[in-house]
């Protein structure tokens, strides 16, 4: 497979009628710019949009650059020359009073679901390199526009500076635990097993996304684990039951934007065809230290057609004074609601937060999120479970 694939890439890069962007004069030209250290998260904070900043270190492996112009886009509009930098290393900064100046809009006007696109064109002493990726037509075989380098230069392993997104998030609250999926074992594949109609706890394969985790590590104390459980296949279909689809913690941010708030991991589920529940662990409180917690989660219900016998169920557990309550977060189902407070009229395509009030003397919380869907376009990610306390 190896050598189909070196061959391909050589093909292709013959192939191009413009003989600048052969792919091996993109690596004749350089312009490979890396980030110093890789950024942990690449977003900004919108309720300080004003004076928050992107700030990283960038350095020219090749030590041959004469400029970096980086282009931002949003929407259908283009800001060309955004930022120059022409000595290296160097801090690229971006601020967001700065992308608001050049968008001509008030922090109203921003829509935050819409990721800024950043484009890199570096001049070297040996030529112009774009990461603009290319527009290869294969039926007139010609290039309409484009570099050959920026597909290679996607592996993480180049560490590149060359084209990347940012995107405006609103910070959590303050917290005294929870989840953001970054502690478990996670992965873009599938989960498999071998019986789709099993009913009972699911448990972790190797190198698959993970299905139950243990609290561990360095932020255990603080870290909140879960368990998941699949009952009630729905024999109403073809194939009631799952046996190899997307579910558990993923790596894959493709469906919401690229992006996680709380990281590179969130919990995925989709086409369950019975109930899918994810039983968090119980979170104990001391209440004369924390007198007043709440309990959130974020999800992300796909942009799709959803049916009325789809639903999302979120409730927890909430002790105090030696007594146990059950609330309710949100309770919806997917489509044909009376009152329109359903997955495809209200929440579908973005990230909602289903929380409780803030309580007086909470003793513990047990977050229960059950969820049925029927289609591998009908799915759903979590992210940002927490213990949420007073701003």
């Amino acid at each position: 497979m190896k050598k189909i694939y070196v061959l391909l890439l050589l093909v292709f890069g013959i192939s191009c009628n413009d003989t600048s962007d052969v792919l091996g004069e993109n690596f004749t030209r350089g312009g490979l710019v890396v980030w110093e250290t890789v950024p942990s998260a690449f977003t900004l904070d919108f309720l300080a949009i004003e004076t928050t900043e992107f700030s990283h270190g960038i350095e020219d492996p090749n030590n041959n650059i004469i400029s970096y112009e980086l282009s931002m886009s949003y929407e259908d509009v283009t800001i060309d020359k955004f930022i120059t930098i022409t000595t290296f290393p160097s801090d690229l900064v971006i601020k967001g009073s700065d992308i608001l100046t050049a968008l001509n809009l008030t922090p109203e006007e921003f829509d935050i679901t819409i990721p800024l696109e950043f484009v890199a064109t570096v001049t070297t002493t040996d030529g112009v390199f774009s990461g603009v990726p290319t527009d290869f037509d294969s039926s007139t075989n010609t290039n309409n526009g484009g570099e050959a380098g920026p597909q290679l230069f996607d592996n993480p392993a180049f560490n590149q500076a060359i084209t990347f997104s940012l995107k405006f998030i609103f910070p959590p609250p303050p917290n005294i635990g929870g989840t953001f999926f970054e502690e478990p074992f996670g992965s873009a594949s599938d989960y498999e097993r071998a019986d789709p109609i099993a009913e009972g706890e699911l448990f972790n394969n190797p190198g698959q996304p993970s299905v139950q985790h243990t609290a561990a590590g360095p932020i255990g104390e603080n870290e909140i684990g879960f368990r998941t459980f699949f009952s009630n296949p729905d024999f109403s279909v073809s194939s009631p039951g799952f046996d190899d689809e997307n579910i558990g913690v993923t790596t894959d941010g493709s469906l919401v934007g690229g992006f996680f708030d709380g990281g590179q991991q969130a919990y995925r589920l989709e086409d369950t065809d019975g109930v899918l529940t994810i039983l968090f662990d119980r979170f104990v409180i001391d209440p004369n230290v924390h007198p007043q917690t709440g309990i959130r989660i974020q999800f992300f219900p796909g942009d799709t057609s959803w049916e009325d016998d789809d639903f999302l169920t979120i409730t927890a557990e909430v002790e105090q004074g030696g007594m146990s309550e059950i609330i309710t977060l949100i309770d919806i189902i997917g489509d044909d609601d009376p009152e329109g407070d359903d997955i495809e009229t209200a929440y579908m395509g973005q990230w909602n937060v289903a929380t409780t009030e803030l309580f007086e003397g909470v003793t513990a919380y047990t977050l229960k999120i059950d969820a049925k869907t029927g289609a591998n376009s009908e799915f759903i990610y979590f992210d940002e479970m927490l213990i949420y306390l007073p701003e």
